[in-house]
């Protein structure tokens, strides 16, 4: 081999792919065949990717199984070599990979409990900021209510799902075996993380889609659209409230500071 890059990529294929052609030349016995001593390397490397992935999806790995689990880390490590020298953020494509595998199949929920967990390992890696109080809205008029911006919280995701994503991640706690029914219909969740505290929940179809708009960067009267029919039980047909919605959002501590935008022009 002519340079490191060549001996990289020689390694690579050896430990991910199973090649061994280019690395085994390269390699001394020294008493040890060079096919065993690259098998050491190679289970080493899948040991090590697989361990990453199960600490970053631990309830994707209990609803599979421990065996098939490892043969979706394989899979993965062979189609999405790790470009980062931090494990913690090697499961980036997980989600996708899921998608493609389970894709129009009964286990399709399971790319999206995967997002919610990938969604539980980035806030850790993101830095602590203090959440927006109601009460920083005082400082406005009611009348630049409508312009207002919202800065968003590093530290929190948002995740939307068809499935009961929440409830399966939280019937898969330890000590938990609660039953999810697939069909009880989706679950639009926030992952929120204040100092040590890891916060989930679940925000309804409006108060969803005005977190959504507002973490764009819309303004608050471009960002609420609401559905009439959002809200639940005896107020099934009420109109929805967007000081209820907003109130929800506040409290999931999704924002981390509020400005009033200048307002358009008039139109002349």
């Amino acid at each position: 081999m002519n340079s490191l890059r060549e001996l990289q990529e020689a390694c690579y294929r050896a430990f991910a792919l199973g090649d061994t052609a280019a690395l085994l030349p390269a390699v001394r016995g020294n008493g040890i065949a060079p096919e065993l001593r690259v098998e050491v390397y190679r289970n080493n490397s899948r040991e090590i990717y697989r361990k990453a992935l199960t600490a970053s999806f631990p309830v994707v790995e209990r609803l599979v199984g421990e065996t098939c689990f490892a043969g979706l880390t394989q899979k993965y490590t062979r189609e999405h070599p790790s470009r980062n020298g931090d494990l913690q953020q090697y499961g980036t494509q997980f989600a996708a990979l899921l998608d493609s595998v389970y894709a129009n199949s009964r286990f399709s929920y399971l790319s999206d409990v995967a997002r919610l967990e990938w969604a539980i390992e980035e806030i850790h890696l993101e830095p602590d900021e203090p959440p927006l109080e109601l009460a920083a809205l005082g400082k406005f008029s009611p009348e630049h209510f409508g312009n207002l911006v919202f800065t968003v919280r590093r530290a929190i995701r948002l995740v939307e799902s068809s499935f009961p994503i929440l409830s399966i991640w939280r019937s898969n706690q330890p000590g938990n075996d609660t039953r999810v029914d697939l069909n009880q219909g989706g679950e639009n969740a926030f992952v929120a993380r204040q100092g040590n505290d890891l916060n989930l929940g679940r925000l309804d179809n409006n108060a969803f889609a005005l977190a959504s708009a507002l973490a764009r960067g819309l303004c608050l009267a471009d960002a609420w659209n609401p559905r009439s029919d959002s809200t639940h039980g005896d107020r099934a047909h009420a109109a929805p409230d967007l000081a209820e919605a907003l109130g929800a959002i506040l409290n999931t501590g999704l924002f981390a500071d509020v400005t009033a935008a200048d307002p358009p022009p008039a139109n002349t």
